[in-house]
């Protein structure tokens, strides 16, 4: 259907303004990771992952805008747009932990190393088109909003956890318990960005999460006003 809705316009160079989710997703100590291994050893485990990574975007509808080393950014809402496509983006952050997870398993068997991989999630405005020159062109999404997602990935291993999403994608989930992280101004932007990391769904949230997340959030709002002890 992508391919159709792509084929069927004019390829010409240019672009338009839309508002899509973007997921970015790194390999954490990638350069450690392959310590030890042959340049075709890498190119093999690399392939094998990222395989597995783009069969999850695929399977919720989302399109590998492109690979960057051992980096993969997906979009969701380009070139088409659903009403869900922010929850199919963390769908996909989901289904892509639980890849990893089977992968990770079955390296370790073949006596390989486990492979830890952080993903930023943002929703907003980019332009996105076909972009390059005459003779070669590629369609993709720049704007402020691929960066933030870049970004929002980094602090993944900051924050200790797989998964940080804005704010911006967080008011697009309807039903998702996300535990606020913090409010942070990432580089290159002037404005301080409220960042969550998912939980759950919320039917699946017992009264113990429930009451644990209440206290937590109690204890941020605490430290946000400088009262220390009690935070």
């Amino acid at each position: 259907a992508i391919a159709e809705e792509l084929l069927s316009r004019e390829i010409e160079l240019g672009g338009e303004e839309r508002v899509v989710t973007v997921l970015f997703s790194d390999i954490r100590g990638f350069t450690t990771l392959c310590e030890g291994q042959s340049p075709k050893e890498i190119l093999a485990m690399l392939n094998r992952y990222l395989t597995r990574m783009t069969d999850v975007v695929q399977g919720h509808d989302g399109v590998v805008d492109k690979y960057i080393g051992d980096a993969l950014m997906a979009l969701f809402g380009a070139p088409l747009q659903r009403d869900d496509d922010a929850l199919r983006a963390l769908r996909t952050a989901v289904g892509r932990r639980d890849a990893l997870a089977v992968l990770n398993e079955e390296t370790a068997r073949e006596g390989g190393r486990p492979i830890i991989a952080g993903v930023g999630l943002h929703t907003g405005n980019v332009v996105v088109g076909n972009m390059g020159s005459e003779s070669r062109l590629n369609y993709t999404v720049i704007g402020d909003g691929v960066n933030l997602a870049s970004r929002l990935e980094g602090l993944t291993k900051f924050y200790g956890v797989e998964l940080v999403i804005s704010e911006f994608t967080h008011r697009k989930l309807e039903n998702i318990l996300c535990r606020k992280l913090d409010l942070v101004q990432v580089k290159g932007k002037h404005n301080a960005v409220a960042i969550y990391e998912p939980v759950c769904a919320g039917c699946d949230a017992g009264d113990e999460l429930r009451a644990e997340l209440d206290t937590y959030e109690e204890a941020l709002a605490a430290y946000y006003g400088q009262q220390w002890d009690k935070a």
